[in-house]
């Protein structure tokens, strides 16, 4: 009996230190977000980072080793010495501490995809318009981690984003559990193939506008040949009318002149 109470009261304190330390550091990461916004449009984005479920993670481990140093001594400062509480906010500060600097997260907007590896790293960009396809990888948990990754690989694995490029390249994302982030990440690539949808459908139109405006622009300019040709048929017309007046002078100065009536003068003469 008091064994079975002295782990109750542990799993007690480990899970107050959880809470704690989650508690916290969403708080340190709401506030973070809202003064330095991954993406522009925050409010329509999908958004993942890694959750404290992430086993295949080496710092999430290292993160559950803090917070069981810091509900141990909390226990034992619960049931021991009230100085191990000392130790007890130690750790769980220093747990917190470390969940921070090791922080990554992922958020998809309309424009753009945006993660970050660690609270002081910068967030680094890549325009939507970038990614040719979208992939969504899940990795199980490695059987020889155990008994419990051979029954719940599976939901102890990993999860995803990996993007291809429309050059080639490859981008893959910060990862998440699988059992607690696998349906944010799910979303996340929803949005994202949505919106290239949108890119596509939004290609397509312009392409489309832009070859009714040329074939307006046609129909109002006339082509070159066009042109050449009014132009010939403006000389070939100048060139007749010019042959023409030619023609006419030359016709004008063949005629003969006109015959001379005697007039009344000359008739008076010869009487």
């Amino acid at each position: 009996m008091t064994l079975l109470l002295a782990l109750s009261t542990w799993l007690t304190a480990l899970a107050i230190a959880v809470a704690l330390e989650q508690s916290l550091s969403g708080l340190a990461r709401l506030y973070r977000l809202r003064r330095e916004p991954m993406v522009s449009d925050r409010h329509t984005a999908a958004f993942y980072q890694r959750s404290l479920l992430t086993w295949a993670s080496a710092d999430v481990r290292r993160l559950w080793l803090g917070l069981i140093a810091a509900a141990t001594c909390g226990w034992l400062a619960w049931l021991a010495h009230p100085l191990w509480a000392l130790a007890a906010t130690a750790a769980l500060l220093g747990s917190l501490a470390w969940d921070l600097a090791t922080w990554e997260c992922v958020a998809v907007s309309r424009w753009q995809v945006a993660w970050r590896r660690g609270w002081r790293r910068s967030v680094r960009r890549l325009p939507t318009a970038q990614v040719a396809r979208v992939h969504v990888i899940a990795r199980a948990r490695s059987a020889r981690h155990g008994w419990l990754a051979r029954l719940h690989g599976r939901a102890l694995g990993t999860c995803c984003l990996a993007l291809e490029l429309h050059n080639g390249r490859a981008v893959k994302l910060p990862r998440t559990g699988g059992w607690a982030g696998r349906r944010s990440v799910e979303q996340a690539s929803v949005f994202l193939r949505q919106r290239q949808l949108e890119t596509a459908q939004e290609r397509r139109e312009n392409a489309r506008e832009q070859r009714r405006a040329e074939r307006r622009a046609r129909r109002l300019i006339p082509e070159a040949s066009e042109m050449r040709l009014k132009r010939e048929i403006v000389a070939l017309r100048a060139a007749r009318s010019h042959n023409e007046r030619q023609r006419a002078m030359t016709r004008f100065h063949e005629l003969p002149p006109p015959e001379r009536n005697p007039s009344v003068s000359d008739t008076l003469m010869l009487t």
